[in-house]
């Protein structure tokens, strides 16, 4: 008697996130440009201190050691974590208003902004549950590895496909 009753209640709960999801990534893909930029945040905790060529450069000249204070710490993590979706949805946007944008570099970009969250979340943990911040300032310079070749990255497929947007890309970073 309760496990016909546990299916359909498994069974609406499955289909209710199916249709909030669905309807979530409507929004996304309806979404104008202004809206996207507005969502991203302020690049206020140093990321062109640590950039070689901020936009221009994935390289970065900071060691392991000092990236935690040039990065702000857990603000510029953070503000990494809450930005990498973010730019996937500006680089969807590219490719949707732009010519010739590969799927292998969307998809380079979507994974990048997988590593870039696990690893900021890996560095948080490390930092507030570990008496040693090494390994939280080795998941941060990961990150911040990653984080610049992404915006690098991305600059490229502005500036290659979507020119008209190109402008705006550089005003909204």
């Amino acid at each position: 008697m309760v496990l016909p009753l546990l299916q359909v209640l498994v069974t609406m709960l499955l289909l209710l996130y199916a249709g909030r999801w669905r309807r979530n990534q409507v929004k996304k893909a309806n979404e104008s440009w202004e809206s996207i930029v507005a969502r991203l945040r302020a690049n206020d905790w140093g990321l062109e201190e640590v950039s070689e060529r901020y936009l221009y450069s994935g390289a970065i000249k900071a060691t392991t050691h000092g990236i935690w204070a040039k990065i702000d710490g857990a603000k510029g993590l953070w503000a990494m974590y809450c930005n990498a979706p973010v730019l996937i949805q500006l680089a969807d946007y590219a490719a949707e208003h732009g010519d010739g944008v590969s799927e292998e570099i969307l998809e380079s970009l979507r994974s990048d902004a997988f590593q870039i969250r696990i690893c900021v979340l890996m560095a948080l943990a490390q930092h507030v549950l570990s008496r040693s911040s090494v390994a939280a300032e080795v998941n941060a310079h990961r990150a911040t590895e990653i984080y610049s070749a992404m915006l690098h990255r991305l600059t490229m497929l502005f500036q290659d496909h979507s020119t008209m947007l190109f402008p705006r890309f550089l005003a909204a970073m």
